[in-house]
């Protein structure tokens, strides 16, 4: 049986997804080619979220046939729609005779340089993003010019990826027919951290002491970059009003640090690790017992997923995107965003001996139930569909 030619366009090589081209690699109906729009990441390049140079430590490349396509952006960057044009895109998608196309979002312009590519070209497209149904934006020019771009794109794409039952809804809501909407989740590559966050819960003790830490207590971990918008403050707050002692430790880099410093100073519990990178990260999922993310804005949240798969047991805000699929009762704490008091009764709660034994197995199916593997096979039943219409 031949193998489906599937292009791939994403904007750079992103930790989270190169697992998943690898492992599409090495499936059978499916036969990847992944267009990089930029080289961002590769090299040691300023992250904004983070305020600061980041070089990730795992290996991007290698495992999966891939072009880098030249950005020609007069002021190159992943964050802005024009930081990423790329006008060679559509010769490379038509001369790579892929069989489908697979486009990761819509925000940047090379992005509607590939649909339109697609289209000209007869080349049925799948559609993945993050995006969740409009909940701030309801009406207005900028609402209906959203509409007026998108619904056209949902409607007309050969398949949408699910990535969770929030952006399912938003599919649904722009006109997708669900025998077109398959479930892709957001993953990443679990079975690395489950084994890196066994090394950390082994360790636990040494790393703690080695911060000047108690390690007989719980450990909750807060890990993002420091922006208002992920409300760090937030957890600190919280930990204030606990009854019970327990130790918080912040990871990650960005505008808040210096405040961030500044409680810390005063809170013999609390440490700021600064930046941490992936082959040390997991480690530190592993020795904590919490993991919070009180973002007030979040369309998914993948460091959950990493967590949950090293062991340690959730707490978000409800408006991370990925609430609804990864945390439930049985699993984690869901708190209504920006309070506090509802936020520290689900620290209290967690840090109450026995609480979290059950709930660390259940985290951890959870987790793998959106892996890696989970992702692939999705990609590769939507692409059988979309060839065989």
């Amino acid at each position: 049986m031949s193998r489906a030619r599937l292009g791939i366009i994403v904007t750079h090589p992103i930790q989270y997804q190169v697992p998943l081209f690898r492992d599409l690699a090495a499936r059978s109906s499916v036969d990847p080619l992944v267009f990089f729009l930029s080289e961002h990441g590769l090299a040691e390049s300023f992250d904004p979220g983070f305020g600061r140079s980041v070089k990730y430590d795992v290996p991007l490349l290698g495992g999966y046939e891939h072009r880098i396509i030249r950005n020609r952006s007069p002021k190159p960057t992943v964050s802005t729609p024009w930081g990423v044009f790329n006008p060679s895109l559509p010769t490379f998608i038509r001369r790579a005779h892929v069989d489908a196309l697979l486009v990761h979002g819509y925000s940047h312009i090379s992005h509607w340089l590939a649909y339109t590519a697609a289209a000209r070209s007869g080349i049925p497209y799948l559609l993945r993003g993050e995006s969740r149904p409009d909940q701030r934006l309801t009406h207005g020019v900028k609402m209906m010019t959203k509409r007026a771009m998108i619904r056209p794109l949902v409607r007309n794409a050969g398949a949408c990826l699910a990535i969770g039952e929030e952006n399912r809804k938003f599919y649904r809501s722009y006109g997708a027919s669900p025998d077109k909407i398959f479930f892709a989740p957001y993953s990443v590559d679990t079975a690395r951290f489950t084994e890196a966050g066994a090394v950390g819960r082994a360790r636990r003790a040494s790393m703690l002491e080695s911060l000047g830490m108690r390690s007989e207590i719980p450990l909750v971990l807060f890990a993002a970059k420091l922006q208002p918008w992920k409300r760090p403050i937030d957890v600190v707050l919280a930990m204030d009003e606990l009854d019970t002692s327990a130790n918080l430790i912040v990871i990650g880099d960005g505008p808040l640090r210096s405040e961030m410093e500044e409680l810390s100073c005063s809170r013999s519990w609390m440490r700021m690790l600064g930046f941490v990178n992936q082959g040390e990260i997991a480690e530190w999922y592993g020795a904590a017992d919490l993991f919070v993310l009180p973002s007030d804005r979040e369309p998914w949240g993948l460091a959950i997923n990493e967590a949950m798969a090293a062991g340690a047991v959730p707490i978000v805000s409800d408006t991370v995107g990925c609430a609804p699929d990864l945390v439930t009762r049985d699993v984690g704490w869901v708190h209504t965003t920006g309070d506090i008091g509802a936020l520290a009764r689900a620290i209290a709660e967690g840090c109450q001996p026995g609480a979290l034994f059950e709930r660390r197995a259940a985290a951890q199916r959870r987790s793998a139930e959106y892996g890696i593997a989970a992702t692939a096979s999705g990609i590769e039943t939507a692409v059988a569909a979309v060839l065989s219409r």
